[in-house]
């Protein structure tokens, strides 16, 4: 059971508000029009070294599959290529009479499983079509028509799209970056339709859709308008909540040096944005607010105040009819659009929109994209010398110079014939980890022997050794490092089940809030290691053998190379590589064990040989 399940969630609260205090001071020194245009200028540099895609766009290779009538409006089941070999499902609705060039909308679905066929997001897109505009629905990936992975082996829709993240991680992408592409695709080809005002085209989405407006606005400058729902909060409200959001919400390091979700809409100033939320929604809508109010007051600044709105529906999350008739609204004022309000929709059968004959698409795969991508970075990785890949890796997981730190004695605890005599590291301020001595006597004070094992558990050090004997002349520890053991946390579970392996659990969150801030939470880790490896050298063990289990081999290879001490290492089991995380279709690795970009640099077994040499 965790004696230390809050530790990690109030460290990040704390992190997360410190982060805050130091925006509203950049923000209350914003006070003429010229800082408030050099700050937007600033953002949008930001954007651009956030958000990575190809650097050549390739062939839209557009195809029309099929074209249906409806009454009012038509309907084309389109299919273009966002890269070689990888189609995206969209569906176009005109209207049925036009005059000149029309103005258009780009709705992006939120995470149902049906993507473009689900009613909330057609019912829109007929509603533009009836009243003169167009509007292109497209599927996002795993969603719709584009299902990566079968039935059988789908794990779940966020879960899936946090799975890929992870692969992407370990050679520096991220699936943010694929979900914002595929809209800026999207976008290009509207620019290819004759009757389309290139001038005049907006982007809408809920949830998911409400993230990648978000997102794909403040990337392009093609855009009039926008419209997110049910999204828009502050990061430090999630925070705060224990709300774990998908992958492709955590642009990474984006919240760094008070960075905040507000900045992502304001990279897009002035442009004309409608910040749509639900009084019952997940997403904090007292953060909405403050949001609004950042956004308004930077807007005004720029002269450009009237531009920046607010609807708050009544409802929980979703794209409910009054979100959608505010988003008319909005549209009809900033895209010259007819006013409307929705008032018929027209069912329309699943497989009238389907733009492959049995509803899936043929193509090539997102996970055969990052097995390429993992591959080519192993391949041409340089070799490094060990003092060399040292320094790499210290920067690359944050890793300081090793002080000895701070520790507690806690209260000793019996299981069977074993005590554990327990020791609270403090490796970092606001950071608690626990250090078990297996004994069979109870101690306060730190024993001295010159020979020491330390354990590295795959979840619970005292658990995996409830069944070890008290070795002679030599000390035995166990440590839970952050997040595992007595430190696992006990809240932030998405479906009342504390599973560390979740793809969308507690472990997956911590580390998103890590990399949200450019941090490594590996790296916390690995320091936790190496803070309790100084701790025991200078308490007069010169001797140490670093053992592990399971998921803890990831930690120990990186802590027993990184070490300043000579530690022995001695891992019980297979050591994983990020290659194989990358190259097998089923889950491998937790996010939260991948070091961004650690297949540019090196892997798991190239350590494991260089140690053993």
């Amino acid at each position: 059971m965790s004696n230390f399940g809050d530790v990690l969630q109030e460290y990040f609260v704390d992190k997360y508000r410190k982060n805050a205090k130091l925006r509203a001071e950049k923000l209350r020194n914003i006070t003429t029009r010229e800082q408030a245009e050099e700050y937007v200028a600033q953002l949008r540099q930001k954007v651009k070294r956030t958000f990575k895609f190809p650097a050549d766009k390739c062939p839209l290779n557009p195809r029309i599959a099929a074209v249906h009538k409806y009454n009012g409006f038509s309907v084309e089941n389109i299919i273009i290529d966002s890269r070689p070999g990888f189609p995206v499902t969209m569906n176009l609705y005109l209207p049925e009479k036009r005059e000149g060039k029309i103005p258009a909308t780009l709705v992006l679905c939120g995470h149902s499983s049906e993507g473009k066929g689900c009613n909330n997001y057609y019912y829109a897109a007929q509603t533009v079509a009836r009243n003169g505009g167009a509007a292109l629905v497209i599927d996002p990936l795993h969603q719709g028509e584009r299902l990566q992975y079968s039935k059988e082996e789908d794990p779940g829709l966020c879960n899936l799209h946090n799975r890929f993240n992870s692969k992407q991680k370990a050679y520096g992408d991220n699936f943010g970056n694929w979900r914002v592409y595929d809209a800026v695709r999207a976008l290009d080809y509207l620019l290819t339709r004759p009757e389309i005002d290139a001038d005049r085209i907006g982007v809408t989405g809920n949830s998911g859709g409400g993230t990648l407006t978000t997102l794909v606005n403040a990337v392009e400058d093609r855009f009039a308008a926008a419209a997110p729902s049910c999204y828009i909060t502050r990061w430090v409200r999630n925070v705060e909540n224990e709300l774990p959001v998908d992958a492709e919400q955590i642009p990474p390091g984006f919240a760094a040096d008070g960075g905040e979700m507000a900045d992502l809409l304001l990279a897009a100033a002035p442009r004309p944005i409608l910040i749509l939320g639900q009084m019952d929604d997940f997403f904090d809508v007292r953060g909405t607010r403050e949001v609004f109010q950042e956004v308004r007051r930077i807007y005004e600044l720029l002269g450009y105040g009237d531009r920046a709105e607010i609807f708050v529906g009544p409802c929980g999350h979703g794209l409910s009819i009054h979100n959608r008739n505010a988003i008319y609204g909005f549209y009809a004022k900033h895209l010259g659009t007819a006013p409307a309000e929705e008032n018929e929709s027209t069912e329309i059968p699943r497989e009238e929109l389907f733009c492959f004959p049995n509803g899936q698409v043929q193509g090539k795969t997102i996970s055969e994209f990052i097995a390429e991508e993992a591959r080519q970075a192993a391949a041409n990785r340089p070799r490094l010398s060990d003092d060399e890949l040292k320094t790499a890796l210290a920067g690359l997981l944050e890793i300081g110079e090793t002080k000895l730190p701070f520790y507690r004695q806690l209260r000793p605890k019996k299981s069977g014939e074993l005590m554990f005599n327990r020791y609270g590291i403090e490796s970092e301020k606001g950071i608690l980890v626990t250090l078990k001595q297996v004994d069979t006597a109870q101690h306060f004070h730190l024993q001295k022997s010159k020979s020491a094992e330390l354990y590295l558990p795959h979840q619970d050090a005292g658990k995996e050794l409830a069944g070890r004997t008290v070795p002679e002349n030599t000390l035995l520890y166990g440590l839970d490092y952050r997040g595992v053991g007595e430190c696992m946390p006990n809240g932030c579970d998405q479906w009342n089940s504390l599973n560390f392996f979740s793809e969308y659990h507690f472990d997956y969150h911590f580390d998103s809030l890590e990399w949200l801030m450019g941090k490594s939470y590996l790296g916390g880790r690995v320091r936790d290691v190496l803070s309790t490896i100084e701790l025991l050298w200078q308490n007069g063990t010169t001797d140490i053998t670093l053992t592990a289990s399971g998921i803890g081999v990831v930690p120990a290879v990186f802590a027993a190379f990184l070490s300043k001490r000579p530690v022995k290492l001695r891992l019980n089991g297979k050591v994983p590589t990020y290659l194989e995380h990358c190259c097998e279709r089923k889950f491998v690795l937790p996010q939260s064990m991948v070091p961004a970009g650690i297949l540019h640099i090196t892997d798991l077994d190239d350590l494991v040989n260089r140690l053993v040499k």
